[in-house]
């Protein structure tokens, strides 16, 4: 039986580790990256917190005599998937990468792409009203321009409700409905929504929300992933993961 380790942490994730629950000839292995404090139970072995970079990440594949390896992780967590592809040529692992695909503007929207949140920041308008869409940790350049207010969606943002008062905070995760997106945006009078390019279905009702009330949308450019190597396999569609897996 194969030992497979699925670097976690997103929807899709979840979805592949509930089908390898139903197939044979694996040994499965999650790995969190310890943000959420309280995680949903993923249904395998479950570990939590970094490796120690990709020394840290080699080590723990040779104790643990892993045969194969998923990196599912999230399109900005590419430090991760760089220690992926860097173990899998110093050990020949094989390792399969879904990589999901950004999302593309359609002509008549109104995207802008900024290199930092820093910058993104500068940019804003005042009195500008946005919504965060992301639960990123790096907000301080946002939340100390009293000039605007923000209304921010994510988990585990609570000391920032307790620094500022320029901000109002929703725990949860995001809306699959467009309706209820527009209604959440309609409501809180906002301006400009500033987000991360995650691609894939799981966050994507808030662009077309913006779509439909014709919203400026400001994204984080992403960060360069790593390049496909004769072990490090990349592909952009859970099918095509399933199907290199049953290989």
């Amino acid at each position: 039986m194969r030992h497979l380790l699925v670097l976690a942490g997103t929807g899709e994730a979840r979805q592949m580790l509930a089908w390898l629950a139903t197939e044979r000839g694996f040994r499965i292995t999650a790995s969190l990256a310890g943000v959420t404090s309280a995680p949903h139970a993923l249904g395998v072995a479950t570990r939590s917190g970094g490796f120690g970079g990709a020394d840290g990440l080699a080590d723990w594949v040779r104790q643990h005599n892993v045969d194969l390896m998923l990196d599912m992780t999230h399109p900005y967590a590419a430090q991760m998937s760089r220690h992926a592809a860097a173990v899998a040529d110093a050990l020949s692992l094989p390792t399969i990468a879904f990589h999901r695909l950004p999302w593309v503007a359609e002509a008549d929207e109104q995207w802008a792409v900024f290199d930092s949140w820093q910058a993104m920041a500068k940019a804003v308008p005042a009195a500008a009203k946005l919504f965060i869409a992301g639960g990123s940790r790096d907000l301080e350049a946002f939340c100390q321009r009293s000039d605007i207010s923000l209304l921010i969606r994510g988990l585990n943002l609570d000391h920032y409700k307790l620094k500022y008062i320029n901000i109002n905070i929703i725990k949860s995760l995001p809306n699959k409905s467009v309706e209820l997106e527009a209604e959440l945006l309609r409501d809180h009078g906002i301006t400009h929504i500033c987000c991360k390019n995650s691609g894939g279905a799981f966050s994507q009702a808030k662009l077309q929300a913006a779509r439909l009330l014709r919203l400026p949308v400001w994204m984080l450019a992403r960060p360069t992933a790593p390049q496909a190597t004769p072990f490090y396999q990349i592909l952009h569609d859970v099918d095509s993961v399933k199907q290199a897996l049953a290989r």
